[in-house]
C-alpha cells in the first residue's frame, strides 16, 4: 500500500504579523497534485492543521477548498486528519458525519477507550492518536488500571504508555496480518527540534518526549508536532512529515518536504520513504552581522528582486541603530517583493545583563516567545538568586507547557 504523510500545515499562521496565506495555497496545490501523480491509498495529516484553535475564515476556507478538491478528484483512497495541539478537537470534529460520507476521517479527540482509536484501512489499520493533555493522560492512567497518586507528569507518563500500546494492540487486531500504522502528534526522544519560536508548546502533557519504543511493532508511525522531516532514531518506519512551511527565521534553511511511504501487502514487510521537497513561493533570507554588513545585504536583497522575507540581524559593532532601522525600512518596504519583517541587537556587549526594557527598545516583542520574555523579566530583578530564578523559570515553563 502507498501512504502520503503531512502534518503541521498551521493554516492561518502568520510570521512577525505577516500573512501567509498565498504561501499555504501553494502548498495545498502542491499536495493536491502530489496525490494526482501518486494516487496513494491513504493521505495521513498528522495534527496541527491551523495555528490556531479559533482559525479566521480564510484559513477554514483553504480547508474545507482542499478537502472537497481532494474528494472531488478521486485520486486518494482515503484521508485521515488527526488533531494536534494548536487545532481544536470541536471545531475539527463538528463537519465529521459529512466527512465520514466522503471517505475522510477525523480523529479529533482521544476517546476513552483506546481500541476505538483503530481505522480500518484497504489490507491494514491505523490507529489514529490525537493529541493528548495531562489531565486525559492521567485519566487514561487511571481508566487503564495505571493510576496512582504520584506526580501528575507520572501519571501522564504512564497514561501514555498504557493507552498507545491499547490502541496499537487494536490496530493490530483489526490488520488481520496487514500492515500495523500508527499516527500520532507527539514529541518523541530522540527527534530534533527546531526552535522555540517556532514549536510552541513541544510537550505532550507535561512531558518533554516519550520513548519511541512505545510504538514497538508498528510498521509505519505518522508523526506530527515537531518542524523538521526525520526519521527518529534512524528509524524509517518512525517518521516526523514536519511543517510544509518554514514557521521561523531558524527554519529557514531547512528542508521541507512531505513524506511518500509504500508498504508491504503483510506486517513485518519492506518499508520504503520518499520525500516530496515543499515549494517556497516566497523565501525567509537572514542578514547577519556589523550594521553596515546588513544594510549591504538588505541593498543587494532589494536589488535582486527576488521575493523573500528577512531578518535584519545585527552581530557585532558598536553604538546605537537609530540610523539603520530607517535605513532597512526604506531599503524593504513592507509592500515591496523582499520585505523586513524582524530586526534583532544581537550583539554580545548588548546582551549582558539585558533586561526586558532593554530589549524592547530594540526589538518589539512579539519577536519574543514568552519563555524568552519570562528569561528577561527575571533577570531584572536584582535580589533573587540564581536558584530563585531557576524555580521561577521552571514554574513558566510548565505553564507554558500545554499552550500553543
Amino acid at each position: 500500500m502507498k501512504l502520503i504523510h503531512t502534518s503541521d500545515w498551521h493554516l492561518g499562521a502568520r510570521l512577525h504579523d505577516q500573512d501567509r496565506g498565498e504561501e499555504h495555497d501553494a502548498f495545498l496545490a502542491f499536495l493536491l497534485g502530489l496525490v494526482r501523480r501518486e494516487r496513494p491509498d491513504a493521505l495521513l495529516v498528522a495534527g496541527d492543521v491551523f495555528d490556531v484553535r479559533q482559525p479566521g475564515p480564510a484559513a477554514q476556507r483553504r480547508y474545507y477548498r482542499f478537502i472537497a478538491d481532494l474528494v472531488c478528484d478521486g485520486a486518494c483512497g482515503r484521508l485521515v486528519i488527526l488533531a494536534g495541539n494548536h487545532d481544536s478537537a470541536s471545531l475539527l470534529a463538528a463537519p465529521r458525519e459529512l466527512l465520514a460520507c466522503l471517505n475522510a476521517t477525523v480523529a479529533a479527540k482521544a476517546p476513552e477507550d483506546p481500541a476505538q482509536t483503530a481505522i480500518p484501512l484497504p489490507g491494514a489499520a491505523l490507529a489514529a492518536i490525537p493529541f493528548m493533555g495531562d489531565g486525559e493522560l492521567a485519566n487514561a492512567a487511571r481508566a487503564l488500571g495505571q493510576g496512582g497518586d504520584g506526580p501528575l507528569a507520572e501519571r501522564a507518563a504512564a497514561g501514555w504508555r498504557a493507552y498507545v500500546g491499547a490502541a496499537m494492540d487494536a490496530a493490530r487486531a483489526a490488520a488481520q496480518g496487514g500492515p500495523v500504522l500508527a499516527m500520532a502528534h507527539c514529541a518523541l526522544a530522540g527527534a530534533a527540534a527546531s526552535d522555540d519560536r517556532s514549536e510552541r508548546g513541544r510537550r505532550v502533557g507535561g512531558l518533554e518526549a516519550f520513548p519511541a519504543e512505545v510504538f514497538a511493532g508498528a510498521d509505519y508511525v505518522a508523526l506530527g508536532h515537531l518542524h523538521l522531516p526525520q526519521a527518529v532514531g534512524g528509524q524509517a518506519r518512525v517518521r516526523y512529515a514536519g511543517a510544509p512551511l518554514a514557521m521561523s527565521f531558524d527554519e529557514a534553511a531547512r528542508p521541507k518536504s512531505v513524506a511518500i511511504v509504500e508498504l508491504g501487502a503483510r506486517a513485518g514487510g519492506p518499508v520504503a520513504v520518499r520525500e516530496a521537497e515543499t515549494p517556497r513561493p516566497v523565501a525567509l533570507r537572514r542578514l547577519t552581522g556589523a550594521p553596515e554588513d546588513v544594510l549591504a545585504a538588505a541593498r543587494a536583497l532589494a536589488a535582486s528582486g527576488e521575493r523573500a522575507y528577512a531578518a535584519a540581524r545585527v552581530t557585532e559593532g558598536q553604538g546605537d541603530l537609530s540610523a539603520l532601522l530607517p535605513a532597512l525600512a526604506a531599503c524593504l518596504p513592507p509592500d515591496g517583493p523582499a520585505r523586513l519583517l524582524l530586526t534583532e541587537d544581537a550583539r554580545p556587549q548588548r546582551a549582558e545583563g539585558r533586561g526586558l526594557a532593554a530589549v524592547a527598545e530594540a526589538q518589539p516583542l512579539e519577536a519574543l516567545t514568552p519563555l524568552e520574555v519570562a528569561k528577561l523579566r527575571l533577570g531584572e530583578e536584582a535580589t533573587l538568586t540564581d536558584d530563585e530564578r531557576g524555580r521561577y523559570l521552571g514554574l513558566v515553563r510548565q505553564a507554558l507547557g500545554g499552550l500553543p
